[in-house]
């Protein structure tokens, strides 16, 4: 064990000793989240600001008065007429006008006879401030004309509203949120450590290759497994001590940024208790174990630290397609997914969150993700044991 000890203390001696490990290990981290939450924040308010505040060219065609009255209320919005339908596509496209609303000839006789018509509007599908504020002006003005036909017809709303659905919500708002987001949590933490354990599991093979130093370390009295297992140890630590700095700084940011709804912070702030925490980072241990046995393992054979990079690469892959299962809505967390390595962790959390975890499910995939950790351990000890390939 001792033994162990100094191979931990060696290894982390000279990974600190780097400053860029520092900064990437421990101030980014803490400070990641904290600087994202505050930036899209500020970012959406502006863009919110900015529509509210944008003028909109709307053409009308055959526009009854009461609907040009209403388009005109709204000093923003620049109305062209037009006495017929013409080529509203290139006239959008050139943005001459950003939308077109096309009545019919005939639409106030139809309207006073109480038939039915249709309205073309012509309008550019990604132009979403627009559609949505055109949207609300047509909707304004359609119910002013099913008032005027209730009155004219001596109808209350009621007798044209057969029922009403009320809906009785019996989840929690921490369980609605939590299944909402819970699923993008583990993004943020996997790939933070992937990050962390990939440069460190590089450094402690291949960096010592390139050094020279690989075979002073392993010409010590100690076995080769000890030597690659206090390495995976270390590379582990400086996966998952980001991991867990951005959690804090998660925590951190709910509680100092302004902007965040009080009814959303208070639900991700029940989300994020000391119980919730405690199940996750549980789930992090064995995970950056398993993380640094299977980069060692990659890297073992490399002799540059661009040949090391361009093994383990192609892993992100591997972490990021479960990962978009996990948040996919309809994908759950059963006996069917918790053997799956990073799905099982992000239907897992996203369970954690929502306050819903089985703790069956949550044990077995607890036992599952050390049996991954152990199994990577094992390969990376084998290739590690290949002088072969550690020497060359």
């Amino acid at each position: 064990m001792n033994e162990l000890y100094i191979i931990i203390k060696k290894e982390l001696t000279e990974l600190l000793r780097d400053k860029k490990t520092l900064i990437n290990s421990f101030i980014l981290p803490i400070l990641l989240l904290p600087v994202l939450m505050f930036g899209v924040i500020k970012v959406t308010q502006m863009v919110r600001k900015n529509n509210e505040e944008k003028s909109i060219k709307i053409g009308l065609v055959n526009a009854p008065d009461a609907f040009m009255k209403l388009v005109k209320n709204d000093t923003l919005n620049q109305v062209t007429t037009y006495e017929e339908s013409i080529d509203f596509k290139t006239l959008i496209d050139d943005e001459t006008i950003q939308t077109a609303i096309v009545f019919p000839a005939q639409f106030t006789t139809q309207m006073d006879s109480m038939e039915s018509s249709a309205v073309q509007i012509y309008r550019n599908g990604s132009k979403d401030n627009v559609n949505g504020r055109v949207s609300k002006i047509m909707d304004v003005y359609s119910d002013a004309l099913e008032k005027k036909r209730m009155t004219q017809l001596a109808l209350s709303p009621e007798k044209l509203t057969p029922f009403k659905e009320n809906y009785v919500e019996i989840g929690e708002q921490k369980e609605l949120i939590g299944k909402s987001i819970g699923g993008w949590i583990p993004y943020i933490f996997i790939l933070t450590m992937w990050g962390g354990c990939m440069l460190a599991g590089i450094d402690l093979v291949t960096g010592e290759k390139e050094r020279k130093t690989i075979e002073t370390t392993l010409s010590l009295p100690i076995s080769k497994f000890k030597v690659l297992f206090g390495k995976a140890i270390v590379a582990s630590i400086l996966g998952f001590v980001p991991a867990l700095l951005n959690l804090v700084g998660l925590i951190v940011g709910l509680k100092f940024i302004d902007g965040i709804p009080d009814q959303i912070k208070m639900a991700l702030s029940e989300m994020l208790s000391f119980q919730s925490i405690t199940l996750i980072l549980l789930l992090l241990i064995p995970f950056s174990i398993f993380l640094s046995g299977v980069i060692i393992m990659l890297v073992a054979g490399a002799t540059s630290f661009k040949e090391a990079q361009s093994k383990v690469s192609p892993i992100i892959m591997f972490l990021i397609l479960p990962l978009v299962l996990a948040a996919m809505p309809g994908i759950e967390f059963t006996w069917a997914t918790v053997f799956i390595p990073v799905l099982n962790i992000g239907l897992g959390v996203k369970e954690i969150a929502a306050g819903t975890i089985d703790m069956t499910l949550y044990t077995v995939m607890l036992i599952s993700l050390l049996a991954f950790a152990v199994g990577a351990i094992y390969l990376s000890y084998k290739k590690f044991s290949d002088e072969s390939a550690i020497l060359k």
